[in-house]
């Protein structure tokens, strides 16, 4: 029978399938829900240190089947009533809070907070591609540098995973320098960088404008950024777990991304209509390893590296 076992960071999770940040983790009843499915551990929704209200819709539109465009604008009541509303300590499976912020101290404000609150481990946001409409500068996670200072910053406090976007030149180059500053692990990718028209109203179809394209659509960029930072990290002789995301909808799709070198997987867009898909997503890969013949995850895991 299939072992899907995994350690992340010094946490042994009962499999590799993470719900990703910022679907269906919206509060804590949705959580404890989710946590009643097949997942190895579950992200909260992006906290920052004061509320965000959010974007104006609309904020989320399908543009083709399976693939749709957002732009929420992080919305979340804030650290403090984050702490006093969630529990990170007593659920059945592990929560791992996904925090956001505009610079280094305020990023290692929030990682000393959510580790007094109990967080074995949390994943710093560096990457959403919509901050504001307006914002035409660089994201941390497209600057080797300041994403490092944020990593070294945040992980003083607690095991970090780094998020980082797939709107970059070379993925890998921020990779390693977030492995370099202390990144327990990698997590890829973002949503692309996108916008949408409504050709009849003849404005773009999101409030904000902007958006970050999700689902379906995006799992082979997703899979080419992901084989990108694993030949960079072993290039740099780092051995960094790394978290592979975009357009997970199946068992296969994580097998997929597992071939490229990925230790663990997050799921998102494709459990908005379905949160059940998640347990389905686990049995499935389950039974394909019993079907392949493979015992462990290491027995398959980067086996596509040798065609590259």
């Amino acid at each position: 029978m299939a072992n899907l076992q995994v350690t992340l960071a010094g946490l042994h999770l009962d499999n590799p399938v993470m719900l990703a940040s910022g679907i269906l983790d919206s509060t804590p009843g949705i959580l404890r829900r989710m946590s009643k499915m097949k997942v190895g551990a579950l992200i909260t929704k992006s906290i920052s240190i004061k509320p965000r209200p959010g974007y104006p819709g609309p904020t989320a539109v399908e543009t083709t089947p399976g693939t749709w465009i957002n732009a929420m604008g992080l919305p979340n009541p804030g650290l403090n009533e984050f702490v006093d509303e969630f529990s990170l300590t007593n659920g059945s499976v592990t929560i791992i809070p996904n925090l956001v912020a505009d610079t280094p101290d305020e990023f290692a404000k929030l990682a000393d907070a959510v580790a007094v609150a109990g967080a074995k481990i949390a994943e710093i946001n560096l990457s959403c591609p919509h901050p504001k409409a307006s914002y035409k500068g660089r994201l941390a996670a497209q600057d080797p540098r300041a994403a490092a200072e944020v990593v070294e910053a945040a992980s003083t406090k607690l095991p970090i995973i780094a998020k980082l976007t797939p709107n970059v030149t070379d993925i890998g180059e921020i990779a390693v320098a977030c492995a370099r500053a202390g990144a327990s692990a990698i997590s890829a990718i973002n949503t692309l960088a996108a916008i949408d028209i409504d050709p009849e109203l003849e404005r773009p179809i999101l409030g904000n404008g902007y958006g970050g394209l999700s689902g379906a659509g995006i799992r082979p960029i997703g899979l080419r950024k992901v084989l990108d930072i694993v030949q960079a990290l072993t290039a740099a002789n780092l051995d960094t777990p790394v978290i592979g995301m975009g357009g997970i909808c199946d068992a296969d799709d994580v097998v997929r991304y597992i071939l490229c070198g990925a230790h663990l997987v997050q799921v998102g867009t494709t459990l908005a209509g379905n949160p059940e898909q998640l347990s389905n997503i686990t049995e499935g890969l389950a039974d394909w390893m019993d079907r392949k013949g493979y015992q462990n995850l290491e027995d398959f895991r980067g086996r596509v590296l040798e065609w590259f």
